[in-house]
């Protein structure tokens, strides 16, 4: 008997379908089946396996069709899972990649950053000088804790700041009768040859009360004089007495009368007369600039021409004299933000200029304006003539302030 083996495709492992389909061809057990004529038997199992090669090869070439679609992301439905796959990168060739990674040419991003860092550290800090280290052995100076004084200065100083709009509130007086009550007092303050922290905590005194309490025209005036007696009382080692207030006053007001509303304004005020005010800082600011005495007195004419003005009451003490320091300092010709007045003030020349500008415009109309006192005080001989000085007008260049002057 003639033996015939059938030779089967060659299995694959995955993407062959003759896996699934293969039972379907004839085995080879090694023993012909029986049938009346051999050579039919020979072309039935021939004729077999032509068909299921053609169905093979036609099962092949639909799977690699859908599988050539399935990676090109045409195929809508699609069960297979889409995967990426990344390519090592290799460092072993001569690549850009390699190239950065050769110290010779080349820094990888930690060396860049690490050397841009270190180069960073390296940068020169600037000297603060010690402004107290003169006054170490003196105990008036407080120097271990003069820092922390001005600090809380700084703090507390919104807190007494009045609002620039208060004067809405009040019915029969405006800031013109203001501004002529201050330029009365500082006549007042010359004429009692008081000390300046008494003049500012005047004002101060006069602004606080006017938040709180509604003041007539004929009333405005012992306002100013009972705040000045308070201020004195609190600054000075010698106060005047109240009968030179009703002298001062042409007798406008009788003893009683001030004592009266010096009892309201305390009231008013919780007795809180222990507030800064732009002299505190003046005086620091000054030592951090290292200001001589044309440059005190300037900084002081600066300042004060500034209490007069309403509108001025949007910057706070601190700013206010930073601002002054810094406009007398230019209009000497010297450096106008040394690093220790930088430092001491906390604050930017950007933020100084806006008010350096308005001091500037208050110094050009000064010999002009209807309000002489600040301008006669600081002409004579004993304040060093420092109101005839030139206004610092390079200051005007660039965006410019305005203030409103007083009539």
């Amino acid at each position: 008997m003639a033996l015939h083996r059938t030779s089967l495709p060659t299995r694959k492992a995955l993407g062959d379908i003759g896996n699934v389909v293969g039972g379907l061809a004839p085995r080879d057990t090694g023993l012909e089946k029986p049938g009346a004529d051999g050579s039919q038997t020979d072309r039935s199992a021939m004729g077999q396996r032509q068909e299921v090669a053609a169905l093979l090869n036609n099962l092949r070439e639909k799977a690699k069709r859908t599988s050539a679609a399935d990676d090109a992301g045409q195929t809508w439905g699609a069960t297979r899972s889409r995967t990426t796959t990344f390519k090592p990168r290799d460092y072993s060739s001569g690549s850009a990649t390699n190239a950065t990674l050769d110290g010779s040419n080349h820094k990888s991003i930690t060396s860049l950053l690490l050397s841009r860092s270190e180069a960073s550290t390296r940068k020169s800090k600037v000297e603060v000088p010690d402004i107290d280290a003169a006054d170490r052995d003196d105990p008036l100076a407080c120097t271990e804790y003069v820092n922390d004084i001005y600090s809380y200065w700084r703090r507390v100083e919104p807190n007494t700041q009045v609002p620039l709009d208060y004067m809405r509130e009040q019915t029969d007086i405006n800031d013109k009768m203001r501004a002529i009550l201050i330029d009365w007092l500082v006549e007042v303050h010359l004429k009692f040859k008081l000390m300046s922290e008494t003049l500012f905590l005047t004002t101060n005194l006069i602004d606080r009360f006017l938040t709180k309490d509604s003041v007539s025209r004929k009333n405005l005036q012992l306002v100013g004089v009972t705040a000045m007696l308070l201020a004195a009382k609190y600054e000075e080692i010698w106060a005047p007495e109240v009968r030179d207030f009703v002298y001062i006053s042409d007798k406008a007001y009788n003893r009683q009368q001030i004592l009266d509303m010096e009892k309201k304004i305390l009231n008013r005020l919780g007795f809180n007369l222990t507030v800064p005010t732009p002299f505190h800082f003046l005086a620091r600011y000054l030592k951090a600039a290292g200001a001589d005495k044309q440059c005190e007195l300037l900084a002081h004419f600066l300042t004060e021409l500034a209490l007069p003005e309403y509108s001025m009451l949007k910057y706070s003490g601190s700013l206010l004299s930073a601002a002054a320091v810094y406009t007398a300092l230019k209009t000497l010709g010297r450096n106008p933000f040394p690093v220790a007045l930088e430092h001491y003030t906390g604050v930017t020349e950007a933020q100084i200029r806006p008010c350096a500008q308005q001091l500037v415009q208050l110094h050009k109309r000064a010999p002009e304006a209807s309000l002489q006192a600040v301008n006669k005080k600081y002409s004579i001989a004993k304040f060093l003539e420092v109101a005839k000085l030139p206004p610092a007008l390079s200051l005007l260049d660039g965006p410019s302030s305005s203030v409103g002057s007083s009539k």
